[in-house]
């Protein structure tokens, strides 16, 4: 709802009450002058001079004022940390040409960005070059592939082992590699001169990259398709407290209206950019509404515990002097404004952690109006 508009309905209801000094016969004055004196109706609501506001109770109907009683309680100490969604382990793979040759697209076309794909489904045949196929030297160049298979797959087994302390890109590089030296070796161990080749999809998931066309001439090694699993995408959050991940109790995201649970999966032993990366899964849902790379902010419950009041959000607001306050209910028809201090609790309740006291009712709803009233 627009705040102004409704502020300007408020003063149409309940107008000033200007009364003119004099007789008020003609308007024209008679003898000595007097100066007109303006009253205040006193069902309008208004700003008062210790900053508290006046509000009658048809205005708090008309603008759904809630309140609730401010309780102390004790619950997790909460941080909001920036993020991003992720690939996941095995969640992406890289479509590539095996050999040097000719593609020759399944169904016309190679998928397009956006398209679903399955696991085995055949995405194109590789019609392989000539000199492949009539090679004389064929022994040498398998022995060749089976020396390169082997530190493929050294190089491989080296990037798992560092798990979170390089880019997942890299991982999936280096397999790509080692599945393209395989399956290039099977030709040559078969005997096969090579007619044609088929590219298969190597996992169900989303094309989120396309590099070729029907009929391209391709290189071995090229690639032809980048794919994603969105059901098992993650979201990586970065903190500059290096204790937190010892500390970490319980998280979850906020998406729109939806809030996912997460569930910590650890943390990289190298920092990026001064910040250490986090790592969490999605609990009982799926991040597929989002794509790889979409910013995210991350709730973080810590083991620790604050005592204060728990309130929505919305129940905070700004003063002149940009003090973060609260507005209690002192009288049935008069509010104050308190300034305090708080800490996150979660994607949309806040910690008023001093300034509130216990048994004030303080208003959760409608808060920015009252604030805005002069």
């Amino acid at each position: 709802m627009n705040k102004c508009p409704l502020l300007v309905s408020l003063l149409v209801c309940f107008p000033l009450l200007v009364l003119a000094g004099g007789d008020g016969s003609d308007g024209h004055s008679h003898g000595e002058e007097t100066t007109p004196l303006t009253v205040i109706n006193p069902n309008t609501p208004q700003r008062q001079l210790d900053g508290s506001v006046f509000l009658p109770k048809t205005s708090q109907r008309f603008i759904q004022v809630r309140t609730q009683p401010a309780k102390l309680e004790t619950l997790p100490r909460s941080l909001i940390l920036n993020g991003q969604v992720v690939a996941g382990m095995d969640a992406s793979s890289k479509v590539q040409a095996l050999q040097a040759g000719r593609l020759d697209i399944a169904n016309g076309s190679l998928p397009a960005i956006g398209d679903k794909v399955e696991k085995g489904q055949v995405l194109a045949t590789l019609t392989l070059a000539k000199d492949a196929q009539e090679g004389t030297n064929q022994a040498a160049e398998a022995a060749d592939l089976q020396e390169q298979l082997k530190l493929a797959e050294l190089e491989q087994q080296r990037l798992q082992g560092l798990g979170e302390l390089i880019p997942r890109r890299e991982v999936d590089t280096a397999a790509a590699t080692v599945r393209s030296l395989q399956a290039r070796l099977a030709v040559f161990r078969k005997g096969a001169k090579g007619v044609t080749e088929t590219v298969r999809s190597p996992i169900s998931g989303i094309v989120t990259a396309s590099y070729a066309a029907n009929g391209q001439a391709v290189q071995a090694g090229d690639l032809l398709l980048d794919i994603i699993d969105p059901s098992k995408l993650q979201v990586e959050a970065v903190t500059y407290d290096p204790a937190l991940p010892a500390n970490i109790a319980a998280a979850n995201v906020t998406i729109g209206k939806q809030t996912l649970a997460l569930r910590y999966q650890g943390n990289s032993q190298q920092l990026r950019q001064q910040a250490l990366p986090l790592r969490f899964s999605v609990e009982g849902e799926t991040l597929a509404q989002l794509a790889a790379g979409s910013p995210v902010q991350v709730t973080v419950q810590t083991r620790e515990t604050l005592q204060g009041v728990a309130v929505p959000a919305e129940a905070l607001a700004r003063n002149p002097s940009n003090q973060t306050v609260v507005w209690v209910k002192t009288t049935p028809e008069q509010y104050a404004p308190r300034v305090v201090q708080y800490q996150p609790l979660d994607g949309e309740r806040v910690m008023i952690t001093a300034g509130l006291p216990d048994g004030e009712r303080v208003v959760v709803q409608a808060t920015n109006l009252i604030n805005q009233i002069r």
